[in-house]
Parts: C-alpha cells; sequence; structure tokens
C-alpha cells in the first residue's frame, strides 16, 4: 500500500494509514454499506456516470439513503485522481450507513470514503494462460446491489484457493451459472455470446462487452445451465481490474480445447483498441 496516496474518508482527506471509520458504523458492525469500484485509464475515469448509476441503484436496493449528490460524489472521485500520481489506478467508493447507536439500526448520516490504489500494466500473459474457475452452492443475499457483505465470497474463493483455482462461479437451486465473485461470465458456442441477465450484477466492463460484441456475434442475455458447460467452445469472466479474461477450466471440465479462444481473443483487442483510442 502506497503511504503517501490520499484518501478522501467522511469530509476529511487523509493518508491510508490515518483512515478511520467508527466502530459504531453499522458497515463494521452488521455489514450494511454499498460500495463501487471503478478504474482510470491515464488518469480519465472508466464509465464514472455508470458506476455512480449503479451506486444509487445498489443503496436504494437495500434501502440505504445516499444524502451526497451525483454532482459531490463526481467531484470528489476526480478530485482522488489528481491528488494521486497514479496514471491507472483503481477508485473505490464507499457508502456506510453510518453510526448506530443500538448496534443495529443506523441512527445518522450515512459515511463516505473514496480510496485510490495503483494498477498495473495489463496482464496479456494471463490472458494467455487462461483462468482455472470451480463452481459453489453459497449464495448471496441481493446479488444484484454491490454490498460490503462479501462472506460467500470469501468463503468461495478460499475454497478456490484450496483447488489450485482463481476464483469461484456461483450457481443457484435451478443449476443456473451466473457469475464469479467479482465478475460477471460469458460463454461462447460458435459465434453465439450467451450471458446471464438475472441474480447478477450488472457490471460496467460486461455492458461494455456487449456493446463491443454487437454486430459481430449473436447475443443472448439468459441463464446458463451447468450442464451446458461440457458444451461451450470459449469462456470468460470480465470486470473493472482483469478487464476481459478468458477461462479454460472449470471444477474438472476443460472449456473447450482447454486454451483461451478466438473470439475471446478478438473482443479483447477490441477492448484494448477502443481503450487505446479513447472511444468511450
Amino acid at each position: 500500500m502506497d503511504t503517501n496516496a490520499w484518501w478522501y474518508i467522511n469530509s476529511r482527506w487523509v493518508h491510508p494509514q490515518e483512515a478511520t471509520i467508527s466502530i459504531n458504523d453499522v458497515a463494521v458492525l452488521r455489514g450494511y454499506s454499498v460500495f463501487e469500484a471503478l478504474r482510470t485509464y491515464n488518469r480519465r475515469p472508466f464509465h464514472l456516470d455508470a458506476h455512480l448509476t449503479r451506486l444509487y441503484r445498489s443503496a436504494e436496493l437495500i434501502d440505504l439513503p445516499v444524502t451526497f449528490d451525483r454532482d459531490f460524489l463526481s467531484q470528489k472521485v476526480r478530485e482522488a485522481i489528481e491528488r494521486n500520481s497514479y496514471t491507472d489506478a483503481s477508485v473505490r467508493m464507499l457508502v456506510t450507513g453510518g453510526i448506530s447507536e443500538d448496534g443495529v439500526l443506523p441512527a445518522g448520516e450515512p459515511g463516505l470514503a473514496i480510496m485510490v490504489t495503483p494498477l498495473a500494466a495489463r496482464d496479456m500473459q494471463r490472458f494467455a494462460q487462461g483462468l482455472k474457475l470451480i463452481t459453489t452452492r453459497l449464495q448471496r443475499t441481493t446479488p444484484e446491489a454491490k454490498t460490503s457483505n462479501y462472506t460467500s465470497a470469501i468463503r468461495a474463493l478460499k475454497a478456490a484457493a484450496q483447488r489450485g483455482a482463481s476464483d469461484a462461479l456461483y450457481v443457484n437451486e435451478h443449476d443456473h451459472v451466473l457469475e464469479s465473485t467479482r465478475g460477471n461470465f460469458f460463454v461462447l458456442r460458435g459465434t453465439t455470446l450467451i450471458t446471464p441477465q438475472k441474480e447478477v450484477l450488472h457490471g460496467i466492463t460486461r455492458e461494455t462487452v456487449l456493446a463491443l460484441a454487437r454486430g459481430v456475434f449473436t447475443i443472448e442475455e439468459r441463464a446458463i445451465l451447468l450442464s451446458e458447460l461440457s458444451e461451450v467452445d470459449e469462456a470468460f469472466i470480465t470486470s473493472s481490474s482483469r478487464e476481459i479474461t478468458p477461462v479454460i477450466q472449470i471444477d474438472d471440465q476443460s472449456i473447450g480445447n482447454g486454451q483461451p479462444g478466438p473470439h475471446t481473443y478478438e473482443l479483447e483487442q477490441r477492448f484494448i483498441e477502443m481503450i487505446d483510442k479513447q472511444d468511450w
């Protein structure tokens, strides 16, 4: 962690080692908070407005009032980027439930933290190698909202690590494969691109990839059955930090020929070209 970084914590600009919130905040006591994680390219925030829209939507879904307006949040994010020297960075916005007098219900105003950390250059070696994932039957609360309740995600990531995998895919009671703990999930059958639409967080990179794919691939936003994985040709996950990353194995099942596929590579190249041209 860069101890010289500047973070915005409840109306104060502080260094990370000075960043604190009250132990009586319901974010700490009960996990009641929402957040967004966006990234910058060459100091420009990627789709900041879309991230702000999702932040407010997440708060609405869990009945957390956000008293900061969009212009204020946008200004503080941009100021955080300016105060730090990173060319490419991760910017996290955290809205907490605020102080609680009874240890359960918030009694005051929500809290706000904006944290900036540097990101490494795009890892094309990781793209070339692809990822191994596992599946998990653990379930989440309000998956359409981006909350800090990561109990199931942390448990799933620990299980993945024990099996030599990078991440885990949630599978519901209907055997629908949903998303990974930190990204959306796509598969390709021939030139048909398929991704779940329900019971998932609609990622900003997910929407970008769908826009890049229109007119090139047939798109289906529908449930993906667990049994269908043996029939797909390619798979990948998307997120702000990982962009587009191929998946080559899920549990003991190889995806396609066990190598990153050509259509995934095509989408990645389209994504990189868009970023390089700043066409977003």
